[in-house]
């Protein structure tokens, strides 16, 4: 490649550059809120955001030092660990680990920070892969979330939707039943949801 076309080549490079943070990804519906009414999440280049309370995101979320707003509450992140490892000057290999769920509680006007153990080699990023582990960490007091593997979006979904139900009965005064619990989840089920469950449930021994 000639010298002129490395310096076409590269003044795009540089304008791109300054073009790629327009600011934080909005991750909610409704108008745009300023800072102080939402909570800032940041994330690493090698973590990709898959789904947010069970709903898929759409867009490029794969972006060096993303910056994701949320609303206040509870929510649950579908995540996934995807880096590109260049194994000589003509091979590569992409390492994309299986999802993981994150449920955490963003409080408005709090910066969050999602970790997970750098991957120095082709190896080691191939078996965090096969169990990957993603921490959600409170810039301002330090507190730590863990997560939760799972295999698709509506697990993530599923698994907030249970721990919630928990949640809920065990704030009663007396102790839930297996039946409560059943009740709950079945409630707060999607149609979706609730058809898969018929269909497992007409597979089980009688």
């Amino acid at each position: 490649m000639s010298q002129k076309k490395w310096l076409v080549m590269g003044f795009f490079a540089i304008m791109l550059a300054g073009c790629a943070a327009p600011g934080p990804a909005k991750l909610y519906e409704g108008p745009l809120k300023p800072a102080a009414e939402t909570a800032m999440i940041r994330l690493p280049e090698q973590i990709q955001v898959m789904a947010l309370d069970g709903r898929e995101q759409t867009g490029s979320l794969l972006q060096r030092d993303q910056v994701l707003a949320v609303l206040p509450g509870e929510h649950v992140f579908s995540l996934r660990y995807v880096e590109l490892f260049q194994i000589n000057s003509e091979e590569h290999e992409v390492v994309r680990s299986r999802q993981s769920a994150l449920r955490f509680t963003a409080e408005a006007g709090r910066e969050y920070r999602v970790e997970m153990e750098k991957e120095g080699n082709l190896d080691s990023a191939r078996k965090f892969a096969k169990d990957p582990k993603f921490r959600l960490v409170d810039v301002g007091s330090g507190a730590v979330t863990e997560s939760t593997a799972i295999k698709s979006y509506a697990e993530a979904s599923l698994v907030d939707t249970i721990s919630k139900a928990f949640d809920s009965a065990e704030n009663k005064a007396q102790g839930p039943t297996h039946l409560d619990l059943l009740k709950d989840v079945w409630g707060r089920a999607s149609p979706e949801e609730r058809a898969g469950f018929r269909v497992w449930l007409d597979q089980q021994p009688k």
